[in-house]
């Protein structure tokens, strides 16, 4: 809109933009990568899985070099499909179609859960993770795995681009009525003519380098998504001795009054009386049927597979 005054007063000049067609091509473009990225990820699925069984023994034992081919290609098809699961929940992040499951919970389990399943990742390029906490206890409302998976996004970033044997450092404290994650990182820190976009889909500082280190340029922007969900904000800060700080603001709430007690111990097992372990399988994709039930069956357990709802 533009005001501009003439002789007789006030003039309105209103300008309308027919966005149909740009809508319409978002549109496709949306399902077109939807449909991609599920058409992608089935075949995948079993391809990784197939190769992990390879990889652990299920056919038998390798020879080294083809067990180095098959740790490769493993290696490599899981760096695949955490692409599309990326390029998925990004679209839709975006469009709304992700159902948060919100409750109140302590955070400091959480981050303590997503810190160890994240320490092998970490150990690949050389680096440890130390968390801390400033004594408190902070609960906040949250859907559980996707603030797992938020933590996840951090802490692989700052494992990526920290020096061989650097710490990544993970503080969790109170700051009046936020809980505040802070992850910490040691590497070349955020070059200054690409921090306002760092937050943006397909973000890259450096392509060569994040060819180097692997990755998508769209963890961030999830990140930010889902934060955004829970009522939080994310922020950065490039210390003067370097590296990188990401802060997650969340809401504090109080814990439940009463807690609930802790359940009572199962009774051990009757040895001389096993129970069964079986898991019924059901999908209508062959490939990934065989990847699974191979896994499956390798863990000890007796697998039943159907194709259809019916039929479970």
């Amino acid at each position: 809109e533009v005001n501009s005054r003439i002789a007789t007063g006030d003039l309105l000049v209103t300008t309308y933009t027919d966005i149909t067609e740009r809508r319409r091509t978002e549109r496709i473009k949306e399902e077109f990568v939807s449909t991609v990225s599920h058409e992608l990820r089935t075949p995948l699925t079993s391809i990784s899985g197939s190769l992990g069984l390879l990889a652990g023994g299920a056919a038998g034992a390798l020879p080294p070099r083809a067990a180095r081919l098959i740790e490769i290609a493993h290696a490599n098809s899981e760096r695949l499909v955490r692409l599309i699961n990326d390029i998925l929940d990004i679209e839709k992040l975006s469009a709304g179609k992700i159902r948060f499951v919100i409750e109140t919970r302590p955070l400091r389990p959480l981050v303590e859960d997503a810190i160890l399943a994240n320490q092998a990742f970490a150990e690949k390029f050389g680096v440890t993770i130390a968390f801390r906490t400033d004594g408190s206890e902070p609960w906040a409302r949250v859907d559980t795995d996707r603030l797992v998976q938020v933590v996840t996004n951090l802490l692989s970033n700052a494992a990526k681009f920290s020096p061989r044997g650097a710490e990544v450092d993970v503080t969790l404290q109170s700051e009046g009525d936020l809980a505040v994650l802070l992850v910490r990182d040691r590497g070349p820190g955020i070059p200054e003519e690409f921090r306002g976009r760092i937050f943006e889909r397909f973000a890259q500082a450096d392509a060569s380098d994040a060819r180097q280190k692997g990755g998508t340029g769209l963890g961030l922007s999830i990140v930010r998504h889902i934060v955004g969900r829970l009522g939080g904000s994310i922020v950065f800060d490039c210390p003067a001795d370097g590296g990188t700080v990401f802060r997650v603001e969340l809401p504090k709430v109080a814990s439940p009054q009463p807690m609930m007690p802790a359940p009572a111990p199962l009774p051990a097992p009757d040895v001389a009386r096993p129970e069964k372990r079986a898991v019924l399988l059901c999908d209508n994709d062959p490939d990934v049927v065989a990847a699974m039930q191979g896994a499956l069956e390798l863990a000890g357990l007796q697998v039943e597979t159907v194709r259809t709802g019916a039929e479970a």
